[in-house]
């Protein structure tokens, strides 16, 4: 059996659909503002990290590696808390500008940094532009290209998250920590200039975006998650542009608490990420890891001061007894 390392999906070796496990991971900055969606192939990211960003917006970090995908983005630009998010992945690092300290720090850590620039020789060509948009928000990239550039000089990643695990001998996994979780109809973490909204349906959880149905443009569906984890995080704001004024980072060398949702249930906890190569560990009120269920994960950064709010199903009333006859 070969297991995808972010999904944790296990399969029969050589199966149909294996062919990208051993591949390195892509992680791509992706812009989230109204002009930029509906965005391309977030439905097929193994993880993706939502980030407060100046002015209360948020932007996103799409990690692609267990499906071939020839279109993503669009493409933006790197924050400073990029580096420590995307450092365990030891792959490939694809973005679209940036400030050169917060680029430098993503380099620092050894992955490859893919660029419209890097990128744009005949013999490279995975970024392009779409003409339907205008810029910035028109830059794209092919993952999979991309991937197979690098697959002779870059390792699959390892495990990102804590996944259930897989018993060959009964080929079954192991039931979610969830599972024994409080019920949930929908939950919203609140940025100051952002919503995202996580609605139950069926085995997902479902995405809008301030409000509206938050849509993949390559299917044309709407986004879902198997997984979705909802990390406290600190917030640093002593970097100060000229311009734009404070650029926020996410403190993710750190602990805090956590909420992990999935299959209609949730479960409270601590988070904690010991180094910047380090995965993000999450245990329980007992202290027992909290593992994900198989599939993809949204992971909420909800930095101060963004709230969420969860909303549960009403407890049942009884139903009135009769008394019995004197």
């Amino acid at each position: 059996f070969v297991t995808a390392p972010l999904t944790g999906l296990t399969l029969e070796e050589g199966a149909a659909g294996t062919e990208t496990f051993a591949a390195p991971s892509v992680a791509c900055k992706i812009d989230n503002v109204e002009a930029a969606r509906p965005q391309f192939n977030l439905n097929k990211a193994d993880i993706v990290f939502v980030e407060m960003v100046e002015f209360g917006l948020t932007r996103l970090v799409a990690v692609w590696q267990s499906q071939p995908v020839d279109q993503a983005g669009p493409v933006r630009s790197v924050r400073p808390m990029d580096a420590d998010i995307t450092a365990p992945l030891a792959g490939i690092f694809c973005f679209s500008g940036g400030q050169l300290p917060f680029v430098n720090a993503v380099k620092d850590t050894g992955q490859y940094m893919a660029s419209e620039t890097t990128e744009q020789s005949d013999d490279k060509g995975s970024f392009s532009r779409l003409s339907s948009r205008g810029a910035p928000h028109n830059v794209m990239v092919d993952v999979a290209l991309l991937q197979s550039q690098h697959v002779d000089q870059l390792k699959a990643p390892q495990a990102m998250l804590p996944m259930v695990a897989f018993d060959p001998t009964t080929e079954a996994y192991e039931p979610a920590s969830t599972e024994a979780g409080e019920a949930t109809l929908s939950f919203e973490v609140k940025y100051p200039q952002a919503e995202s909204g996580w609605k139950a349906e069926g085995s997902y959880f479902v995405r809008s975006q301030d409000g509206d149905s938050h849509i993949d443009a390559a299917s044309d569906e709407i986004i879902r998650a198997t997984n979705v984890v909802v990390l406290q995080t600190k917030t640093d704001n002593s970097f100060k542009d000229p311009k734009y004024g404070p650029i926020p980072r996410t403190v993710m060398i750190d602990s805090g608490i956590a909420w992990v949702f999935s299959n209609g249930k949730r479960v409270k906890g601590t988070w904690t990420k010991a180094s910047q190569s380090a995965p993000i560990q999450l245990f329980d009120a007992t202290g027992a890891q909290i593992k994900l269920a198989v599939g993809n994960t949204w992971i909420e950064l909800m930095g101060t001061p963004a709230k969420i709010t969860i909303k549960s199903p009403k407890p049942e009333t009884p139903a009135p007894t009769e008394a019995p006859a004197e």
